[in-house]
Order: structure tokens, then C-alpha cells, then sequence
């Protein structure tokens, strides 16, 4: 089942939900391509792919709270690493097994619901801060 964008997403700054949906977009791409038993080599492709999007998205993120004196930025930091190990442990799964559905359901369990999650929760946290000054 392909993750699908919902309002409840939205944080109401375009280029953040841009990012957003692109990260879900190269998460969705990743577990079609594990469910397809696609080639290792493309299939890692995607991960870093999926790596370099992700790590673009969080230094632009995390450069709008440090202009704008957000106190939660050291939060955000620490959250954003723990995505980006759980990508690099995909990695390592995916270097030892190849690409499996059991890897797709991983990916599926830990990406999405830490994006969903870290979206609703500590981006909409910025959101409202930002709203309030």
C-alpha cells in the first residue's frame, strides 16, 4: 500500500510540504521497487536518493528555525538524525538481504511513521510558533 498525502500534513508553508511530499514520494518509489524485487543497485540508487532529498530538506528546515531563534531547533537536529540513521540502516539491510518485501514493510514502519509523526507533531510545533510572533 502506497503512502498518500493528507491534509492533516499540511503545515501551510509551501516549500516545507514541497519537501514533505517529495520525501514520501522517494519512500513510496523505494518500497515499489523492494515489493517488485527491483535490482539492488537501483534500489540503493533510490536510497540515496532519498538520502541527499532528505538532507537537503532538513538543512533548509532547519535554517528557517535558526533565522527565525526557534528554541525546538536542537530537537529538530536530534529527530532528523534519527531519521537519517534509520535510512542508513535500510542501507545495511538492504546491502545483506537485497531488496525484499520485508524490507519494503521496514521501510514502510520506520520512514513513514517518523516523517508522519515528526510532521504533525514537531513541524507543526515550528508552525505555530512562527504563527504566534
Amino acid at each position: 500500500m502506497r503512502f498518500k498525502w493528507g491534509a492533516e500534513l499540511v503545515t501551510s508553508i509551501p516549500a516545507l510540504d514541497d519537501h514533505h511530499k517529495g520525501i514520501f514520494d522517494y519512500i513510496n518509489s523505494f518500497c515499489d521497487k523492494c515489493d517488485e524485487d527491483g535490482g539492488t543497485e537501483e534500489v540503493m540508487a533510490l536510497l540515496d536518493t532519498l538520502d541527499k532529498y532528505a538532507r537537503k530538506h532538513f538543512s533548509y528546515e532547519e535554517g528557517l528555525q535558526k533565522i527565525n531563534n526557534y528554541a525546538g531547533l536542537a530537537d529538530q537536529q536530534e529527530q532528523h538524525a534519527l531519521f537519517l540513521a534509520d535510512l542508513a540502516e535500510l542501507k545495511t539491510t538492504l546491502e545483506t538481504t537485497g531488496p525484499t518485501k520485508q524490507l519494503a514493510l521496514m521501510a514502510k514502519g520506520k520512514l513513514i511513521r517518523w516523517l508522519s509523526n515528526h510532521i504533525k507533531g514537531r513541524d507543526k510545533d515550528f508552525v505555530d510558533y512562527l504563527n504566534a510572533r
